[in-house]
C-alpha cells in the first residue's frame, strides 16, 4: 500500500511535469546487444571530454530554456567503436528535438569497445545527461 501511495503522490507529479517521450530509433542495426559486460565501453577521446563534446555539437535552441533537467540517450556502441543513437528520453519541461541528438551521437568519435568473454561486443549504454542552465554538466 505504501508503494502505491508513493507512486501516486511522488512519481505522478514528477512525470506530469516532465516531457517523458521515449523515442526508439530504427536505424541502429544489430542482432544482439549487451547492457552489462566484463569491460564496459569508454569514451576514447583525449582532446575533448564527452560532456564538452555534447555541449559543443548539440545545437538545440530549446536546450537553452532548460534550467534543470535530465535526458537519457541510449547509445549503441559497436565492436569497432562506432556509435548509433538507439533511444532518446526527454525528462525536462521543454520540448527538445530528438533528431538533433541522434545526429550528434551517430557522428561521435569512436569509443573503446566493450569486452565480454575476451571478445568485443555490441553494447547499449544508457547515458544519463544532466542539464543545468542550458548546458550539459557532469552528474
Amino acid at each position: 500500500m505504501r508503494n502505491i501511495l508513493f507512486g501516486l503522490f511522488f512519481l505522478t507529479p514528477l512525470i506530469s511535469n516532465c516531457q517523458i517521450k521515449p523515442i526508439n530509433f530504427t536505424d541502429c542495426k544489430t542482432d544482439q546487444m549487451f547492457v552489462q559486460a566484463e569491460v564496459e565501453p569508454k569514451w576514447n577521446n583525449d582532446t575533448i571530454g564527452l560532456i564538452d563534446y555534447l555541449n559543443k555539437f548539440i545545437s538545440d535552441k530549446n536546450l537553452q530554456q532548460v534550467e534543470n533537467g535530465i535526458i537519457v540517450i541510449g547509445i549503441l556502441i559497436y565492436p569497432d567503436g562506432k556509435t548509433c543513437c538507439y533511444s532518446f528520453s526527454n525528462m525536462t519541461k521543454v520540448e527538445l528535438n530528438a533528431e538533433i541528438y541522434r545526429e550528434v551521437i551517430n557522428k561521435m568519435p569512436n569509443w573503446t569497445a566493450a569486452i565480454q568473454n575476451g571478445g568485443k561486443i555490441t553494447f547499449l549504454k544508457q547515458q544519463v545527461l544532466k542539464i543545468k542552465n542550458g548546458k550539459f554538466i557532469i552528474k
